[in-house]
């Protein structure tokens, strides 16, 4: 687990580091090729290891240990049931730009919704794109 962690923290700081030099190509270099670019689709190791160097999530592990720290979400709280949990969103977060995607706006709760729905509701428009879940 914690070579899993180590390749995709590498591979963030890599992509950070580059993104300053402004490349044309970022090279990624995994044991295997993944089956989806998209994590909501994708079990298998490779696409999981592409997904930590591609997205954010709400929250994420320390690295080298099971204790959940912030990611997009700057704190939660959990119910005393267990069955709510409300995130608080950083604020200011950007999508990325380039070429053909000029971002309207910055990351928001709808953003986290359209994840969700994709993913759990069969009848979202996106359900089955790249292969539905």
């Amino acid at each position: 687990m914690q070579k899993f962690f180590s390749l995709s923290a590498l591979a963030l700081l890599l992509f950070s580091n580059s993104a300053l030099a402004a490349p044309k190509t970022f090279t990624y270099c995994i044991e295997s090729s993944p089956t989806f670019l998209n994590p909501q689709i994708g079990t298998d190791g490779a696409t999981l290891d592409v997904a930590q160097a591609l997205y954010n999530r709400l929250i994420d592990f320390e690295l080298g240990t099971i204790n959940l720290i912030p990611s997009l979400a700057e704190k939660w709280d959990i119910s005393a049931d267990g069955k709510i949990y409300t995130f608080y969103l950083r604020k200011g977060v950007k999508f990325h730009k380039n070429k053909e995607f000029t971002p309207s706006r910055n990351f928001n709760a709808d953003d986290v919704l359209f994840v969700f729905n994709r993913q759990l509701n069969k009848y979202n428009y996106f359900h089955n794109v790249s292969g539905g879940n």
